[in-house]
């Protein structure tokens, strides 16, 4: 074996070591994405079963606690330091993912009268792509995947919006 056999075999290893970590970081993008949508869509469907229950209107709002993003369900007026009166806050695995808020007239919640909401959507971000979380006025919540300037990611298991 020459010098210039093992630096070939060095330099090939190199290459699919770096395409194997790229691909890697990818899918744990994908999996924290699919994963915090499916338990932010339990958590919402907590709230709306609680406001359901106790006939209560109970109000979603964004914030953080220290440096993580949160949603708290609250009949309160907005804090934006995630506390709740009732209890109720879903606090985001990791510091990358994004939240937006969108909503009607009415501010995004659910309403205990007839399991009625104020509709809007939620939208959860990372590097891996974007997640729409839609709820309608009769409460309805659905979980979509948004795209992003026109390019569709995968992301397996959710629907394309």
């Amino acid at each position: 074996m020459t010098l210039m056999e093992i630096l070939l075999v060095i330099a090939v290893m190199a290459i699919l070591s770096t395409s194997g970590i790229n691909s890697w970081q990818g899918y744990q993008q994908r999996q924290l994405l699919e994963q915090t949508s499916a338990d932010l869509l339990a958590f919402l469907s907590r709230v709306q079963s609680a406001a359901n229950w106790h006939n209560q209107t109970y109000l979603l709002h964004a914030g953080m606690r220290g440096n993580q993003r949160c949603i708290t369900a609250s009949q309160a007026i907005f804090d934006a330091r995630c506390s709740s009166d009732i209890g109720m806050r879903f606090i985001f695995p990791d510091t990358a993912i994004a939240v937006e808020l969108s909503q009607s007239e009415l501010s995004l919640g659910f309403y205990g009268l007839r399991n009625t909401a104020g509709a809007g959507n939620i939208v959860v971000s990372n590097a891996a792509g974007r997640v729409r979380l839609i709820l309608s006025a009769k409460g309805r919540l659905r979980r979509c995947s948004a795209s992003i300037n026109g390019h569709q990611p995968y992301l397996p298991g959710i629907a394309r919006c």
